[in-house]
């Protein structure tokens, strides 16, 4: 395939192997940890995967971790069958333990997956599709503003940021329990939106008001759909909107320069960016992206790319990580070049956060970062070298 990276001695293995010197003088942990999870009372036990680093993994993980600049930071890396989780650094200014596979973090838009990936399941059953109107699952009374000269707003274009809604709703946040029907007020007053399909626009409100449209399609609410449907199944007892004191007391200090940040219910954001997780319940959800054979009803759905960039006028918001040749569910493809294959990634931010997931599913390699300088930027550099390293794993694969 042209532009996939041949196997060679990369520069962020080389760099790791002295990166890892200097963290480990300075007193850092690494800290492997396994990725079997105890699963929820429903569901069946996930299945146990080796926890294996290959060669230079960890010293490459170091690497993502020095290019951070970050005071904590947690990677997990799939690469085939086994699972390598490390944390580098330390919880906060005042709390000197090293974060590891259960240190609680914020998902910020990778939460954007989640609430595809519900959208995917509940396609694959024949509840939705992904075509439906919005209109089709609002709430009682609710009127979706139809464009004049364009096609109707759909679970879709909700999906893949080309509904034509703005980044935010821009309404003073209302209080938890009036969150929902803020938004759908705000929406029925939206006029003169550009027409969707289009463009893309990156919206946060769009996948909020696909998570109410979700959640009133199953019946229940948006955290109990997505339990029962995606996190329940996987064993990811951490991934939440609605954290208790025992995984606050795990949560990661974020960047102080931005803000303190404390560990509430984020229900209202769930679908957008409000869920918490751990290096190890993602290292569950990642494998099962990633499992062996042939995709699934829900993978081939959720995995797939419904827009391409150089279809739309003009796209905002989603080269965050790399140039964007296509859009998915929630997930950014990225075309191969000279460092790497095909990929799907996202990006998330904010509350003191920086997160990244980018995977490989031809050759079975994803890594998860999460780490609290927001304010450094640093965003770019460390999925530019994650990417790198996504590469390099999948080519070892081939040879």
């Amino acid at each position: 395939m042209p532009g996939t990276p041949i196997l060679r001695r990369s520069y962020l293995l080389q760099a790791g192997r002295r990166v890892a010197g200097a963290v480990v003088a300075a007193g850092v942990l690494f800290a492997p940890v396994a990725c079997h999870r105890a699963t929820a009372p429903q569901a069946a036990a996930p299945t146990k995967v080796a926890v294996a680093a290959p060669s230079g993994v960890r010293e490459a993980m170091a690497s993502l971790y020095a290019a951070s600049e970050a005071q904590g930071m947690v990677v997990t890396v799939v690469d085939g069958d086994s699972v390598t989780t490390q944390g580098f650094g330390r919880m906060g200014p005042k709390d000197p333990r090293t974060p590891d596979g259960r240190t609680l973090v914020r998902l910020q838009s990778i939460s954007k997956l989640f609430s595809s990936e519900l959208l995917a399941t509940m396609a694959a059953q024949g509840r939705v599709r992904l075509d439906d109107a919005l209109q089709a699952h609002a709430p009682p009374g609710s009127i979706v503003p139809q464009p004049k000269n364009g096609p109707p707003i759909t679970l879709l274009s909700l999906a893949t940021h080309t509904s034509g809604l703005p980044r935010e709703a821009g309404i003073d946040p209302p209080p938890p329990d009036a969150a929902i029907a803020a938004r759908w007020a705000w929406l029925v007053r939206e006029r003169g939106r550009p027409a969707p399909g289009r463009q893309a626009l990156y919206s946060n409100v769009g996948f909020e008001l696909l998570g109410d449209a979700l959640a009133n399609a199953a019946g229940k609410s948006y955290n109990d759909a997505l339990d029962q449907a995606v996190t329940g199944p996987l064993g990811m007892v951490d991934t939440t909107a609605r954290p208790t004191a025992e995984e606050c007391a795990r949560l990661m200090s974020p960047d102080l320069r931005r803000g303190t940040y404390p560990c509430i219910d984020q229900t209202p954001e769930a679908a957008s960016g409000g869920l918490y997780s751990t290096a190890d319940d993602m290292a569950l959800w990642m494998k099962a992206q990633l499992a062996a054979g042939p995709a699934g009803s829900v993978r081939g759905i959720s995995q797939a790319v419904y827009i391409r960039r150089d279809t739309l006028a003009r796209a905002v918001g989603i080269d965050h990580a790399g140039p964007a040749s296509g859009i998915g569910l929630a997930w950014i493809e990225e075309e191969p070049d000279d460092t790497h294959p095909r990929i799907l990634e996202k990006t998330g931010g904010g509350d003191g956060f920086l997160t990244y997931i980018v995977i490989d599913p031809v050759h079975r390699i994803g890594i998860f970062v999460a780490f609290n300088n927001e304010s450094g930027h640093r965003l770019p550099i460390v999925a530019r070298d994650a990417n790198v390293l996504v590469g390099e794993l999948g080519a070892r694969r081939r040879t």
